[in-house]
């Protein structure tokens, strides 16, 4: 087994880039597991691990008690990146749910033949281990945790969150924390539908499927794939008309290539729909800014997209890093659609943004060059020659 995070190709996009995928065989094969064996619904596996490096152990899920198990590693930087969020919204529910940390497969790399215990230990002493703030256990030799909770699922790399509602079943499996207070709220109020959850998983991952399809084929065989994808995410619709999120991305990929006179509208559904996962806006706008054909429409609603994502509590690289960085993006989707004025508008507020982040000097000088470049256009002058 070896660690992959490569892209599959030139044209995926960052969807996968917050998740640190285990290989499970090779790495052309591995990125997701073909059958899969563990599910929402599912009883929670066994919770046996090698040694806890912080808090009270944890011997088993207490009847009529929701817990959290978030699963990570050392060398997963999106694992890292998570540490704040989980750690605050731990705190948040702390009277009502018990939320584990579980550091998993450490035997990687300049790891391999190390004592994981002491390499957690180590490492959370480190500022960035020191923003972790739950109990915190280490998965042991062979690493049996990963193999019965992590092994078993369609998509195995970290982090992964488990939510095991007071049954001890698992209520939601995801890879990233946009829904787990979403979710966690339905669990604690009894109003949460496993099988519904389930089965709006399952739809999710054949459109992505789909998706992963296209992304090995060129030509016709790639248009055919498309297709099918936007036929999988337009059926889930029909089927799952309040998740539409679930598959708002994949219908996008379909449209960005087959239809961009649809785009409008599947991104203003991304930018109002609040349960839109920022990794998704921020790769679909990413993407679309890369484009310089797309409707005016579309671009004018790339800004609503952009700026759902300044909302973000946790902005991380691949959700646009900062917000100068996103009001960067902004004003390029305002001047692409025509309008040098909010452009010069929001340039302004990216170099204050910039001057109030400390950004480093390279940032503040582009930012300061393209507003430079724009002023003339927005007053009507022709820009000055260099």
């Amino acid at each position: 087994m070896e660690l992959n995070v490569r892209l599959l190709t030139a044209r995926v996009p960052r969807l996968f880039s917050a998740v640190c995928l285990v290989a499970l065989c090779t790495p052309a094969q591995a990125q997701f597991n073909p059958n899969p064996t563990l599910a929402i619904g599912d009883a929670a596996p066994a919770f046996t691990p090698q040694a806890w490096v912080r808090g009270q152990p944890l011997s088993g899920f207490r009847k009529g008690r929701v817990h959290v198990v978030d699963f990570w590693a050392t060398w997963c930087g999106g694992c890292v990146m998570s540490f704040p969020r989980i750690s605050g919204i731990a705190e948040q529910y702390r009277d009502r749910v018990t939320f584990v940390s579980v550091d998993s497969y450490e035997g990687l790399g300049e790891n391999k033949g190390k004592d994981p215990v002491a390499l957690v230990k180590a490492f959370l002493a480190t500022p960035s281990g020191k923003k972790l703030t739950l109990d915190v256990a280490v998965d042991g030799p062979g690493n049996p945790l990963f193999q019965a909770w992590i092994k078993p699922l369609r998509r195995g790399g970290f982090p992964t969150t488990f939510i095991v509602d007071q049954e001890g079943r698992i209520a939601w499996i995801d890879v990233n924390l946009d829904h787990l207070t979403w979710a966690l709220d339905q669990v604690l109020a009894g109003t949460w539908d496993s099988a519904k959850a389930r089965d709006v998983m399952q739809g999710r991952d054949a459109a992505e499927d789909a998706m992963i399809a296209s992304f090995k084929v060129q030509g016709p065989a790639h248009d055919k794939a498309l297709r099918e994808m936007l036929a999988r995410a337009e059926a889930f619709e029909a089927q799952f008309p309040d998740r539409k999120d679930a598959v708002a991305f994949y219908k996008f990929m379909a449209l960005l290539e087959l239809d961009p006179g649809r785009l409008p509208g599947i991104l203003e559904q991304m930018a109002s729909d609040p349960l839109s996962r920022y990794l998704n806006l921020h790769d679909a706008a990413a993407m679309s800014l890369r484009r310089d054909d797309l409707p005016r429409a579309a671009y004018t609603a790339i800004v609503k997209v952009l700026e759902r994502c300044l909302h973000n509590p946790d902005m991380a690289p691949n959700t646009g890093g900062s917000p100068s960085a996103l009001l960067g993006e902004i004003a390029s989707a305002h001047q692409k659609a025509g309008d040098t004025g909010k452009a010069l508008v929001t340039l302004r507020r990216a170099v204050q943004a910039a001057n109030a982040e400390q950004a480093p000097k390279a940032t503040l000088e582009g930012l300061q060059k393209r507003l430079a470049q724009v002023e003339p256009s927005a007053s009507g002058k022709a820009p000055a020659h260099p």
